[in-house]
């Protein structure tokens, strides 16, 4: 088990229960933990990291929580470098800010079955399973509405079409 990152050089509070850990800092719940009981296993969630990941996108396949990744984004992340790396990295911290990370996959998944794999192309597939649909309601239009009369008087535009001098 590994203590978020924003902790690094503070001084945290942890409640050990038989089934999970609970890690405090000033007096708030920060994570819950499931307790571990194998040898030499150690639990990390790899979702307070990808800030971290975000800054140095080169790293990422030599972390020790690259295997918690959801499959379809450690394929992703593989095949890919430099910029559309960061990218991708932005987009999935931004998945998990939305506090939507179970939604990862199915957006690569979506925009893989668009044959799209694109960074624009999944967040968009993300949105699309993510956000719920608005379709707002057709305006009502009241037939209390006055009826305007209005002739306005155009001879002076005909005379300058014909060229002539309005006086």
């Amino acid at each position: 088990m590994a203590s978020p990152p924003k902790l690094s050089g503070q001084t945290a509070q942890v409640k050990v229960f038989f089934d999970i850990i609970e890690i405090y800092y000033d007096h708030n719940l920060l994570k819950v933990y499931e307790r571990n009981y194998g040898k030499n296993q150690e639990l990390m969630d790899w979702t307070q990291y990808i800030n971290t990941l975000y800054k140095k996108p080169g790293a990422v396949e030599h972390t020790r929580f690259f295997d918690q990744l959801p499959k379809l984004w450690k394929e992703h992340l593989k095949n890919t470098d430099g910029k559309e790396r960061k990218t991708a990295l932005m987009l999935l911290m931004e998945i998990v800010a939305d506090g939507n990370a179970s939604l990862s996959d199915e957006a690569l998944a979506l925009a893989g079955e668009c044959g799209r794999n694109d960074i624009e192309s999944i967040r968009q597939c993300y949105y699309k399973i993510s956000k719920a649909e608005y379709h707002p309601k057709p305006l009502m239009f009241s037939n209390s509405a006055p009826a305007l009369n209005y002739n306005p008087n155009l001879s002076d535009y005909d005379c300058l079409m014909r060229g002539e001098q309005i006086v």
